[in-house]
């Protein structure tokens, strides 16, 4: 199966096989209807919406997301960037959640005199568990990894000599981080109409909190690998092995480039960014052809480190 076939099956043919098959079972269901149908439960039906409107919405929903979905991918892999497995199956599964949607709202409205006897709505929840299921199966059809790019030209060393042992620590902060967590709520419950006092200390405690375990980082380097670790706390935490990576280098970081800061992942791309600020990074190419990115100070020193440190893997004798 050749890449370009795996791709359009992933992006096109499966969601696109749901959103056939949903337009089918509406319009072979059509008498079977009332109209309006049930579209909206708590508990019982409480909401409704004319039967052709909701299943020409959902199936066009459906089509433009295929669409771009397929489109998307195909473009990628022509420019020789296909997408990722998360990418591909979060992409299908997105695509099929409309038509998905459509069936099971359809379901429970069968044979009813009006919407307000229609069936539960739980059945809803079987259907999304399909067009999950349906992202899993794309991601392992569809998902490429991207080609392995030359080295850079401009790899940096530290000049490790063989046998030469060597451990590298970095860091970053970015204190702003928790002051404006903690003191905007502050600042809007000032406002007339603002929140309420306890409202705003609750979400101050609650944000100085989810910063305080993202708002700085270090990395370590040293034969094992590279190692991050987020936080007071150092958690959240990832290691990569030195087997994994193929190189290393330096690159500055715009500070809301590269999705932003925090621990964020593009899908399309393959880029995993650890960042707390803007500006200078180690940049982790991965032997899957991903991107490893942290924001940390001095990262050309680390990065010399790793590459030296592989430089040894590759030129050892046992």
């Amino acid at each position: 199966m050749t890449k370009l076939i795996r791709v359009l099956t992933a992006t096109a043919v499966l969601p696109g096989a749901v959103l056939v098959t949903a337009g089918l079972l509406a319009s072979a269901w059509a008498d079977r209807l009332p109209d309006p149908i049930a579209t909206h439960w708590n508990g019982a039906p409480d909401g409704s919406t004319p039967a052709g409107v909701f299943v020409t919405v959902c199936l066009a929903l459906g089509a433009v997301a295929t669409a771009i979905l397929a489109v998307t991918a195909v473009a990628a892999l022509r420019r020789g960037r296909p997408v990722p497995r998360v990418t591909a199956g979060v992409g299908a599964g997105f695509a099929a959640l409309a038509p998905a949607t459509l069936i099971s709202v359809l379901v429970p409205n069968l044979d009813v005199p009006d919407w307000h006897a229609a069936r539960g709505g739980s059945v809803v929840v079987l259907f999304l568990v399909g067009a999950t299921a349906l992202g899993v199966v794309a991601g392992f059809v569809g998902g490429l990894p991207s080609p392995v790019a030359e080295h850079s030209a401009d790899r940096p060393s530290v000049g490790l000599r063989p046998g030469q042992r060597a451990y590298w620590s970095g860091r970053a902060a970015n204190p702003a981080m928790l002051w404006a967590l903690a003191l905007v709520p502050v600042a809007i419950a000032l406002l007339p109409a603002g929140l309420s006092w306890p409202m705003a200390v609750w979400i101050a405690l609650v944000g100085t909190f989810v910063t305080a375990v993202t708002y700085r980082l270090k990395a370590t380097v040293d034969a094992k690998g590279v190692t991050i670790r987020f936080g007071l706390f150092g958690f959240p935490w990832r290691h990569v092995g030195l087997s994994s990576i193929r190189e290393a280098t330096a690159r500055e970081l715009s500070t809301f480039g590269d999705t932003g800061l925090g621990l964020r992942f593009n899908p399309v791309t393959g880029t995993t960014a650890y960042k707390v600020r803007g500006g200078p990074a180690m940049a982790l190419a991965l032997e899957s052809g991903r991107t490893v990115l942290v924001s940390v100070d001095d990262p050309e020193t680390g990065a010399g480190l790793v590459n030296d440190l592989l430089a040894q893997r590759t030129t050892r004798i046992d």
